[in-house]
């Protein structure tokens, strides 16, 4: 399902995906294979050690916290719990179909079942009705407090409307692993094409204006509205510069009346007070600012506008300042700033930040420019030790895009009190959250969430611009998601190609998809920025596609920023 667009953008011979034109992968001819062949390795072991110095077979047999783990031939580590033997039984999936059906009244049995759980105001009707319902949540809750689950469950409704997309995914497709769902679990809306910065690795190849073709606000809301009757939980608000929009407000006011949970992310310089309250009034709960360096000349270079981190920095304090609103730090790590990594960390702490998110650097947008500044396989590792270091801590909360940092928790923490990456999104301790991440980790692009560009067109990832599954002009938000060309293979794990094939950790990692692809020009190609495929990054390096560190210079103003560290 493609739109007109979208449709020129097709190669010749349908066989590829030229980048759309007003980009800077198009200035540079790049383009994309759609054609996904399946591997021809007829060495399907997660030993095999062609792809990498080490292999994913090698790491768990490394590990001392795997010895008592239960290994296949496939080495998967696999975790499990009780409730997984009720959903595959084709009466309870028949079940949760019938309770997360929708009433006349709009509500599902299974919101009234949890909303009125333990819940001494519900009418006694109700209680009694649902009772055999909660005894059932009461042999599954565990050790979790009846305070607890209400607060985190029952009384929150984003979740509540998750656990309806599962019970209906659930019900239709099986208990699958991952977990393939009827709708996604949270959108990123790249709201504006307008931005008041020109930040040198910029996905969106946003400019100083809007494009002529964004949506109007009209379209907006039907879109919220679509998302609210399909029940999704979270709706990300990013850009270009969201604050920049006058639509901003009335989208958040109408994402508030279903209950979904808000984010923005946003570079800070636009902050103030007055918009912190507005934003709040309108249901924003979280905002994540953009820092590249505790180095205000760094970070500035970085932007492309001089006194910017002293903006950003007091729009973090606004924030912070600001009642019913919590803060995220988000750092974008390169060449330029892996070595400020623990500082940026510290300092988000200093700033009140709830939340410190890592994105990876993929050279999609403006960030072709800078190919020589991804950083190699092996400093990521070391960069995601030092984020599961950190979120095992306990302290600030730890997200990161780079789906391996599931993989870095179930290697590097216990599993009674451990943490584990549970998604992009956020993480759990014990069991269960290993549990969930089997069905819910690692790379979910376009399978737990999508994006939506300001012309309305839906891609699977923010950095994946160029595949195109289809435009909300043209055609509902849940079927574009249902009927993407790119639904099965972003799904299926096992059509991947390298290590991210046969890795014993696939289940809870799978690669992200959006740097195989900016590699690779293929959506199933193995991730190059594991250390199980680093033969295959030097492989690009042969090849000129990808720059080892150090080889080629960074972009000129990020050479000459002196370092100097801003105010505290």
């Amino acid at each position: 399902m493609m739109n007109a667009d979208a449709n020129n953008d097709r190669g010749p011979d349908g066989s590829y995906t030229a980048a759309p034109a007003h980009t800077t992968a198009a200035a540079i001819g790049k383009r994309y294979e759609d054609n996904f062949p399946a591997s021809a390795n007829p060495d399907k072991r997660a030993a095999r050690s062609e792809d990498g110095r080490l292999s994913s077979g090698q790491y768990v047999r490394q590990r001392p916290l795997f010895e008592d783990q239960p290994a296949s031939e496939t080495l998967q580590i696999d975790y499990h719990h009780p409730l997984e033997s009720w959903l595959r039984r084709r009466a309870f999936r028949r079940l949760l179909g019938w309770l997360a059906a929708e009433g006349p009244d709009g509500q599902t049995s299974l919101e009234r079942i949890i909303s009125s759980y333990r819940d001494g105001t519900a009418p006694l009707r109700r209680r009694l009705m649902y009772w055999p319902a909660h005894l059932l949540i009461d042999h599954f809750r565990g050790q979790t407090p009846t305070a607890t689950f209400r607060r985190r469950l029952a009384e929150h409704r984003p979740t509540l409307r998750g656990l309806v997309i599962v019970a209906r995914s659930v019900a239709e497709f099986g208990l699958t692993v991952p977990q393939r769902f009827v709708a996604p679990l949270f959108a990123v809306w790249n709201f504006t094409n307008r931005c008041n910065l020109a930040c040198t690795h910029c996905y969106q190849d946003s400019e100083h204006r809007a494009l002529g073709d964004e949506l109007a606000l009209e379209e907006k809301l039907d879109l919220v509205d679509q998302m609210g009757t399909a029940r999704m939980p979270m709706l990300a608000l990013s850009g270009g510069e969201p604050t920049m929009s006058r639509h901003l407000i009335p989208v958040l006011r109408r994402a508030e009346r279903y209950g979904m949970h808000t984010t923005l992310a946003t570079n800070g310089t636009t902050m103030t007070p007055a918009l912190a309250a507005r934003l709040t009034g309108a249901g924003l709960r979280y905002v994540e600012i953009s820092l590249d360096s505790v180095d205000a000349a760094r970070h500035d270079a970085f932007r492309g506008v001089a006194g910017m981190w002293e903006r950003a920095v007091a729009g973090a304090r606004v924030v912070v300042a600001t009642e019913g609103m919590r803060l995220g730090i988000a750092m974008c790590v390169h060449q330029g700033n892996f070595h400020e990594v623990r500082d940026m960390i510290r300092f988000a702490e200093q700033l009140g930040a709830s939340c410190f998110a890592h994105f990876n650097f993929i050279p999609v947008g403006r960030g072709l420019k800078m190919v020589s500044g991804d950083i190699t396989p092996d400093q990521r590792e070391e960069l995601l030790a030092i984020l599961n270091e950190k979120m095992q801590e306990g302290g600030i909360g730890i997200i990161s895009t780079a789906p391996q940092l599931g993989r870095v928790c179930l290697a590097g923490a216990a599993v009674d009190g451990g943490r584990t990456a549970c998604s992009h999104a956020g993480s759990g301790s014990g069991l269960k959250a290993r549990v969930v991440a089997k069905y819910l980790g690692g790379c979910g692009a376009g399978r737990t969430y999508i994006c939506i560009e300001p012309n309305g067109n839906v891609t699977p990832c923010v950095y994946l611009p160029h595949r195109i599954m289809g435009n909300v002009r043209e055609a509902p938000l849940i079927d574009i998601f249902r009927n993407s060309v790119f639904w099965d293979i972003l799904n299926d794990r096992s059509r991947r190609l390298h290590h991210c094939e046969v890795c014993a950790f696939k289940n809870y990692c799978g690669g992200c998809r959006a740097r195989a692809d900016a590699y690779f020009g293929q959506l199933h190609a193995g991730d190059p920025g594991c250390i199980f495929n680093d033969k295959h990054w030097q492989g690009l390096i042969d090849k000129g596609v990808a720059i080892p560190a150090g080889a080629a210079s960074q972009p000129a103003k990020m050479e000459l920023a002196p370092m100097r560290h801003g105010p505290a």
